[in-house]
């Protein structure tokens, strides 16, 4: 009899030890980490989000002036870039916070700015989403610049609201929205640089320089030629008044309307 109790006890403590490495109800994990979800929508996260693309052309040359160019030397360079205008949403503490709880307390620095990486609507209110830089937690933050008193743990899309609620000091604190931009220009994507090449056969040779890649790294040589007597010509769209040339040099004017 004694033998069948030890059997028993046995038994019962093998099916403890198998319990505990063996959860029974595999969906109460995935249950349990569902409440207080709630799905993210991010900003650009490789950094501050483009609104606006340009093509800027840059010409060197003094419109309408009387120039002289010698041999060999540009008399009319033109560049274009495409420039990027980038913009970002911050905020600003106003003044420093602390957020106490019985837990060890999160600080704010006051004219500290924060990217806000996100948003959340919880509740039917939209909240900014801003990374606490002293941990893996995000602050929330209320469109009129108030903070709600609990943070939230972001894993993938989702965001974790946990439920340590904390007492804000001061009471009156808030952020100030910022919005700060900046402009990227690219290197040179295209452009043309006209030199003078002197008098062959008794006419003005020009040699037009077209880049055709990012940076100017390639292109090719065009040579316009034209009788040497004053005038107005025309290369690459630019209006040129010759008053005198001569194989060492060129008088000329870049007419612009």
């Amino acid at each position: 009899m004694k033998i069948l109790k030890v059997l028993g006890l046995v038994l019962c403590l093998s099916g403890c030890i198998y319990a505990g490495e063996i959860s029974f109800l595999p969906e109460r994990d995935d249950f349990i980490a569902g409440l207080g979800n709630y799905s993210v929508e991010y900003l650009d996260e490789d950094g501050p989000k483009l609104i606006r693309t340009e093509t800027v052309t840059d010409s060197n040359f003094p419109p309408n002036k009387m120039l002289t160019a010698y041999k060999g030397y540009s008399i009319a360079d033109t560049k274009s870039y495409t420039r990027n205008y980038y913009t970002q949403e911050s905020i600003v503490a106003v003044s420093g916070a602390n957020l106490i709880s019985g837990l060890s307390p999160l600080k704010i620095e006051a004219n500290k700015k924060y990217d806000i990486i996100g948003r959340v609507e919880i509740d039917d209110k939209v909240y900014a989403l801003v990374p606490n830089p002293e941990g893996k937690d995000v602050f929330l933050v209320r469109n009129n610049g108030t903070l709600l008193n609990q943070v939230g743990v972001i894993r993938g899309d989702k965001l974790n609201l946990l439920d340590t609620k904390y007492e804000i000091e001061p009471d009156t604190f808030r952020f100030d929205p910022v919005t700060t931009s900046k402009v990227v220009q690219s290197e040179m994507v295209w452009g043309f640089e006209i030199k003078y090449a002197g008098i062959k056969l008794n006419r003005m040779v020009f040699t037009v320089m077209e880049y055709n890649q990012s940076g100017g790294q390639s292109g090719e040589f065009v040579n316009y030629n034209y009788p040497n007597r004053p005038g107005i010509i025309d290369i690459r769209g630019l209006k040129i008044r010759v008053y005198e040339a001569n194989d060492a040099k060129i008088e000329y004017m870049i007419v612009v309307d």
